[in-house]
């Protein structure tokens, strides 16, 4: 029997990790606005403190990701041991995988704080930190866990087959997408729209397993949805 903690664990860290996620993005955006690399710089000269706060919120996003590795391979590990042990391997790539934008926004804002604003090869590396495409690996580790995780909760019958099915759908078309973008055939501004479903899936779950938890049926023998 899963214990009562870990549906809340759950649910309390995919809110928690949403909520972390947005509020670091919008406040990193503000840090860095500008037209260009030298007055990045200089915004985020001045807000260093704003940017530093972001950093503290990813490490939370990081602490989410993993007690969701931990609490949603307990709760789905009846329906297939060896899936929910892969999807929580890629779970916790994703919050390993998530220091390396942490690294780059750091040395970002050291730069910020340091270098002469117009100095040409610091431009250089501030743009090309500014751009790296970490988050993808993050973001690739992320899809496919948590399309395992969905496709789980949907055989297992753990939580409503409506919902379980949003996941699927959702986090499903981001895991085609999110390898091309990193392999730079999906321009970026498609992934970051794709984004927006997964919360039609990722918010409710969360405060179904903070309220009801999961049910315990008998798992399914044929195919995913029967």
């Amino acid at each position: 029997m899963t214990a009562r903690w870990e549906p809340k664990a759950a649910g309390a860290a995919y809110l928690g990790y949403i909520v972390f996620t947005m509020s670091s993005s919008i406040l990193y955006g503000r840090a860095t606005a500008g037209n260009n690399v030298s007055e990045t710089l200089v915004t985020l000269g001045h807000m260093a403190a704003t940017a530093r706060i972001t950093v503290l919120l990813d490490l939370l996003q990081i602490v989410c990701a993993l007690v969701l590795a931990a609490t949603l391979f307990q709760l789905v590990r009846a329906v297939s041991p060896t899936l929910a042990l892969l999807a929580m391997v890629f779970r916790v790539g994703e919050g390993l995988l998530g220091a390396l934008p942490l690294l780059s926004k750091l040395e970002v804002i050291q730069m910020a704080a340091t270098t002469t604003v117009g100095k040409v090869g610091s431009l250089a590396i501030a743009d090309e930190l500014l751009n790296r495409p970490d988050v993808g690996f993050s973001e690739f580790c992320f899809v496919v866990g948590g399309f395992i995780f969905a496709c789980l909760f949907l055989r297992g019958r753990l939580i409503p087959t409506w919902l379980a099915w949003i996941g699927v759908v959702t986090i499903g078309v981001q895991m085609i997408c999110v390898p091309l973008h990193i392999a730079g055939m999906v321009p970026g501004s498609v992934v970051e729209q794709l984004w927006l479903p997964i919360l039609l899936y990722e918010i409710p779950l969360g405060f179904w397993l903070l309220v009801k938890g999961v049910e315990r049926r008998q798992v399914p023998q044929n195919g995913i949805g029967t």
